[in-house]
């Protein structure tokens, strides 16, 4: 997934920025941010790295976007890609975003942040150090997947004159959806979305694990009328037979 092309010319403007070619950076950049201040920001990325060359450098994000102006054969290329170098005595993960148009390459980000390790261990699920509201998050997700499971089963034991077997399905879908990053611990919601067991845990490679908790909709519907389904369900009383 990887662009050999692109990618190599990232890593030459991350190297130009280490060595302090400034110029060399700026020759590269799209013109729209070529502001008065631009060297100071380009030396405040650099100081970012240590003066000492690199142990290793590792590839941990790649994303390609293609762009076309509607009504227009006009189109753009936006590579987005993120390394994490490997220093004596520090990591620093390096972003740079890069824009392919009219045959043109064009720096159009560039970022920089030390980390005192690496991110398999600043993104690693563990509970050390971890506040209380990780427990609770994990809980809940536990409990909901729990809950729909639950649901789910007992539906399948429950006499039910029709669709049994959508009120089965329902039983494990969740609506909306609160994400956690488990490495910062921040939120974010999701007014629409449909989770099955209403609840997730997702990583991308080298990535935080988020989690996903849902409202466990179906399970709780079906909780609340199965009473009325399995009276629903029973044939009604004979009537009575003069003898």
């Amino acid at each position: 997934m990887e662009p050999k092309a692109e990618s190599s010319s990232a890593k030459t403007i991350i190297d130009q920025l280490r060595n302090g070619d400034i110029d060399a950076v700026k020759a590269q950049l799209d013109p729209k941010y070529l502001s008065p201040d631009i060297d100071g920001k380009l030396r405040s990325v650099a100081s970012t790295f240590p003066d000492n060359p690199p142990e290793s450098v590792k590839t941990v994000g790649a994303y390609t976007t293609h762009f076309s102006k509607f009504g227009s054969h006009e189109q753009s290329v936006v590579f987005n890609l993120t390394y994490e170098y490997e220093f004596r005595d520090t990591w620093v993960v390096a972003n740079v975003m890069l824009k392919r148009q009219g045959g043109k390459l064009m720096l159009e980000g560039l970022r920089a942040k030390r980390l005192a390790g690496p991110l398999e261990a600043s993104n690693a699920f563990t509970f050390k150090d971890k506040s209380v509201t990780h427990w609770l998050m994990f809980a809940l997700l536990i409990a909901d997947v729990l809950l729909c499971v639950y649901a789910f089963v007992l539906c399948l034991r429950t006499p039910i004159a029709r669709r049994k077997w959508l009120w089965a399905l329902f039983t494990l879908v969740g609506v909306t959806t609160l994400h956690f990053d488990w490495s910062s611990g921040k939120f974010s919601f999701q007014p629409l979305s449909v989770q099955l067991l209403s609840g997730s845990a997702v990583a991308q490679v080298y990535g935080p694990l988020v989690l996903g908790l849902s409202i466990p909709l179906g399970a709780v519907w079906f909780l609340i009328v199965r009473r009325r389904l399995i009276a629903a369900s029973k044939p009604p009383p004979l009537p009575d037979v003069p003898a």
